[in-house]
């Protein structure tokens, strides 16, 4: 076996995926509940007087393998695999994908995701997949550690690892911490980063489908409950192992792709070291909202030039944005169009099939939406949320029969008409309030004109919007927000007033 390779494992991440029959139990919280101090787990008194678990360090196991083991050389790897790796342009990222075998394999592939991070993040949780062949276990570890040890510095344990252990489907796996997953990542997080920041070492073990959901929910709580700490979540894997060079391209591209598209059906059809691992990363980057970007991928035969037994790895990030792949696209049509057929030819409603959120977690998150409907090219009806109030998908049923049946300002389509009527929906970002900073209205104008994006206007206790493509029909600022006025009832200048408010926001449009 070649050094930096990861062992051959009785458990892949396809068998620890299928076959098992655990559950997570409901997750309870106790508010100001007391627990016994744990006698494994010896505590002293700060200056402060609070109560600290003693000094636990996880000592390094894999420096001078698995990369170089002195401050010196950690720091001269560091800067070669850097050297030359670019930020490319893109939204801040918040989830990334990183491979962890030795850094003369994959080191390279990590540094370009990592090298995507901004400084600023005080915490990073850790997700990698489990290594240890002889140990096989349910749910997610967490190390009990307090500091973690790389040549030259170490790295604190965040106080959310002890929590996480008090909740159902995480425990301590010793022998699952003991290998080298999380431990490389660390020095590279450290040149991004600072050394400042503290980390939630995982290992994730065997878990099922509705488990993935149900830890993805728990790390989403966790980042909403920072308190003022911003967390950067590092997902680990390798992708395909010992396969020949052609053979590992034909799984390891798929298995790419189904992540660029939050496919999260074909996702767990991925051959790699942790594909419940992959799962979890889905289902948490849909509950942030967030749009995957591919950025390398590389096997150890580029590296070594032995082809006939090679293992892959995928760099990837996650961006605060969002930008639905087309089969997001086509199922929410599919979905708006037979809403719409299913009520006014058989009055009746459809339900969002569970299948639908589960292969395309996106779908099930909450996320204002319009539906438009236009007949030969003119509107015919057009209902929608500014604010997100229930699941992507149930948004976009109700809107698109709203849409067909309740807008004012035009009779209910009838079934001799469905044939003739097309579908778009926009699919909205988080409205933001428009700091004018006591702008002009020229400057105001070339502002809005620059950006073009949808508009909420707030005026006397009124309030209007126009979508981002509204700017193709009405392409002057002055135009659109006196349009905008008079949608709302107020004077065509209401606009100009003191009194006007602005919040602008994007959104994603597509089209039957």
């Amino acid at each position: 076996m070649k050094r930096g390779h990861a062992p051959d494992l009785q458990v892949s991440g396809i068998t620890a995926f299928v076959g098992t029959t655990a559950r997570f139990a409901p997750v309870l919280f106790l508010l100001a509940a007391c627990r016994p101090v744990d006698e494994a787990e010896p505590r002293h008194r700060t200056d402060a007087g609070a109560l600290r678990p003693e000094k636990r360090v996880r000592r390094s196991t894999a420096a001078g393998s698995f990369y170089p083991g002195t401050p010196e050389a950690v720091r001269a790897g560091v800067a070669e695999l850097f050297s030359g790796v670019q930020r490319s342009a893109g939204a801040p990222v918040r989830v990334l994908l990183a491979p962890h075998a030795g850094w003369e394999f994959s080191g390279r592939v990590a540094a370009t995701a990592f090298r995507q991070v901004e400084r600023g993040f005080d915490r990073v949780v850790i997700i990698a997949a489990n290594h240890d062949g002889n140990t096989r276990f349910d749910g997610v570890s967490v190390d009990r550690a307090t500091h973690y040890e790389v040549p030259g510095f170490e790295v604190a344990v965040a106080p959310e690892a002890a929590r996480l252990l008090e909740l159902p489907g995480f425990r301590e796996v010793p022998a699952a911490h003991a290998m080298h997953m999380i431990e490389v990542e660390l020095p590279l997080l450290a040149e991004v980063l600072g050394r400042s920041f503290e980390i939630v070492p995982m290992i994730v073990g065997r878990l099922t489908r509705p488990e993935t959901r149900s830890v993805a929910d728990e790390l989403a709580r966790l980042a909403e409950g920072a308190r003022g700490k911003k967390t950067l979540f590092v997902f680990s894997v390798d992708l395909s192992h010992y396969y020949t060079y052609d053979e590992a391209l034909a799984l390891d591209r798929p298995c790419l792709d189904a992540l660029s598209r939050m496919d999260a059906d074909d996702v767990a059809r991925c051959d790699t070291d942790g594909t419940q691992v992959l799962l979890v990363m889905t289902e948490l980057a849909a509950r942030l909202g967030l749009t995957p970007r591919l950025l390398d991928y590389r096997n150890s035969g580029d590296v070594t030039g032995d082809r006939s037994r090679v293992v892959g790895y995928g760099a990837m990030v996650f961006e605060d944005r969002l930008d639905l792949g087309s089969g997001e696209e086509q199922a929410l049509l599919e979905l708006a169009r037979s809403a719409i057929d299913a009520k006014i030819r058989d009055g009746r409603d459809v339900e969002v099939p569970r299948a639908l959120t589960s292969r395309f977690p996106r779908l099930g998150t909450q996320r204002g939406a319009f539906v438009t409907l236009k007949k030969s090219g003119e509107l015919r009806g057009c209902i929608g949320s500014l604010a997100a109030t229930e699941p992507l998908a149930e948004d976009v049923a109700h809107n698109a029969v709203s849409a067909a049946l309740e807008d004012p300002r035009f009779p209910p389509v009838r079934p001799d008409e469905l044939a003739k009527i097309t579908l778009s929906i926009s699919v909205l970002e988080q409205p933001r309030a428009l700091d004018t900073g006591g702008l002009a209205p020229e400057a105001l104008l070339a502002r809005l004109g620059s950006r073009r994006p949808g508009v909420i206007l707030s005026y006397l206790g009124r309030r209007s919007t126009f979508l981002p493509e509204v700017w193709e029909e009405l392409p002057d600022p002055g135009v659109f927000l006196a349009h905008l006025c008079r949608k709302q009832g107020s004077p065509e200048g209401c606009w100009r007033e003191r009194g006007a408010r602005f919040e602008t926001y994007g959104s994603e449009h597509f089209s039957e």
